[in-house]
């Protein structure tokens, strides 16, 4: 039996809302607008002056994240590589039906779309600038290179589905795959996930939030 279905959010765009924990994969207030804000905009546009963007993605979920990636950086011409983890890929009779390539910023991605949710474990070139690595792996088995990402979407369901993802052990494990300086951005803004940050290599700042949503957290690696 599928525990996941397809629900259209305030801004018209898919979201998948997982029966078994009974949450939303995004906001229901608008999936592109909160993907948008809290890791295009909060994220990765700290990283224009980057030479290369490493990206990791903690849940990848829909794909959501990586699509405005893709189509962010095609922009503008950065060179960029992602690894997304996600240990339960979304299944395929769902991932055709998620409506974002109907979005004027997205039209022209739909092939990429379809070819980045084509693997679920390997490396695929989604463009000239653009490279996708996805692991059927959760982030507690998953190996990270050592000093290597300097961005990270931090996407897991939230601390009370997924609790064992928001503790000081994790984000230290992430941190020592960053850079110093390097960026982690994340949808929560619970006291108990900055202390844990906090306690974990980074500096926090609470940021506003996207609609629907008071603040959010941004964290840098010291």
């Amino acid at each position: 039996m599928n525990n996941t279905t397809i629900v259209t959010s305030e801004d018209g765009s898919s979201t998948l809302f997982n029966k078994q924990n009974g949450e939303h994969y995004h906001s229901i207030h608008g999936a592109i607008q909160e993907s948008v804000h809290v890791f295009i905009k909060s994220g990765l546009h700290q990283l224009a002056s980057a030479g290369q963007l490493r990206i990791l993605e903690v849940g990848f979920g829909t794909g959501l994240n990586c699509l405005l990636s893709l189509a962010e950086t095609t922009a503008m011409q950065k060179d960029t590589v992602y690894v997304a983890l996600e240990p339960y890929p979304v299944d395929e009779s769902l991932q055709i039906e998620l409506n974002y390539c109907q979005f004027e910023r997205l039209r022209d991605f739909e092939g990429e779309f379809n070819s980045m949710h084509s693997i679920e474990d390997g490396i695929l070139r989604l463009s000239p600038f653009f490279e996708l690595t996805r692991h059927r792996s959760k982030l507690e088995e998953t190996s990270l290179l050592p000093n290597y990402f300097n961005l990270v979407y931090f996407d897991a369901f939230s601390a009370e589905a997924q609790p064992e993802l928001w503790q000081p052990e994790i984000f230290s494990k992430v941190r020592s795959g960053m850079t110093i300086g390097g960026v982690l951005v994340t949808y929560a803004a619970k006291g108990s996930v900055r202390r844990a940050l906090q306690s974990s290599g980074f500096s926090t700042e609470r940021l506003p939030g996207p609609p629907g949503k008071r603040e959010m957290l941004r964290a840098t690696a010291i």
